[in-house]
């Protein structure tokens, strides 16, 4: 249990760093990890209770810098594609929930290397139902929703504030959606609440923390560090799920 406690300690104060200082990255940083020491299920629970904590201290620091037109289209799709997602994910066996994130975890590394900077989005109603609607999908199946609405979101926002403000608003909703449909689904359990307590805490600390030094932080080396323990991470589930196949 105590070592349990301190390795998630460590771990939300990695991914609380990663998103409080690019926008997004917590579910990539906790769910490459998480998922060797907990129940994938109870990962997903985790990952979304810690990283509201962070969500709202943005918020109500940049309420101001928030777009809402370009929350609201995004919002609907990303809750009707939670629902989907969540469905899936409570009646799909973890372990090949583990073997898919594998692949979708070497997916994803591969994008933000090779493709993310060069990808620009145009500004449309299409594009944000698409990148809400695979966000929120992700989002419940493997608690990673961040990239789309990034990509979309740099595409079409200069302002740092904004982005931030608008970013971790749709990412607020999102959460919500899918923490509901879990509870729904009989996925919280009590046995749950010491380590959501714990998440929250340390996503407070760790988002204070990347707020103060994200001026004086390299974002490529904290990428390229995110990237590489998704990579691996990434393996290690194929790997697992192959045997298990076997």
């Amino acid at each position: 249990m105590l070592l349990k406690c301190c390795l998630m300690a460590i771990i939300v104060l990695a991914a609380a760093l990663t998103q409080s200082t690019s926008g997004f990255g917590f579910g990539i940083v906790f769910m490459a990890i998480m998922p060797f020491f907990f129940p994938y299920r109870m990962c997903i629970i985790l990952s979304m209770s810690s990283v509201l904590a962070l969500q709202i201290n943005t918020i109500i620091k940049l309420h101001r810098y928030i777009q809402w037109k370009l929350v609201i289209v995004p919002g609907i799709f990303s809750i009707i594609f939670g629902i989907i997602g969540t469905n899936y994910m409570t009646k799909t066996n973890p372990k090949l929930l583990s073997f898919i994130m594998g692949f979708f975890l070497w997916i994803l590394a591969f994008y933000m290397i090779f493709l993310a900077s060069k990808i620009k989005l145009k500004k449309s109603t299409f594009t944000e139902a698409a990148a809400g609607s695979l966000g929120g999908f992700t989002g419940s199946v493997f608690a990673v929703g961040g990239p789309p609405m990034a990509a979309y979101y740099n595409s079409v926002i200069d302002s740092p504030n904004h982005y931030q403000g608008t970013i971790q608003t749709y990412f607020l909703i999102n959460v919500l959606n899918i923490l509901t449909n879990n509870f729904i689904h009989g996925n919280i359990h009590l046995n749950m609440i010491p380590f959501v307590i714990l998440g929250i805490i340390c996503s407070t600390v760790g988002t204070q923390i990347g707020l103060r030094i994200s001026d004086h932080i390299s974002m490529i080396t904290v990428r390229k560090l995110a990237y590489n323990v998704m990579l691996l991470a990434g393996t290690y589930d194929i790997i697992k799920g192959i045997i298990h196949l076997i």
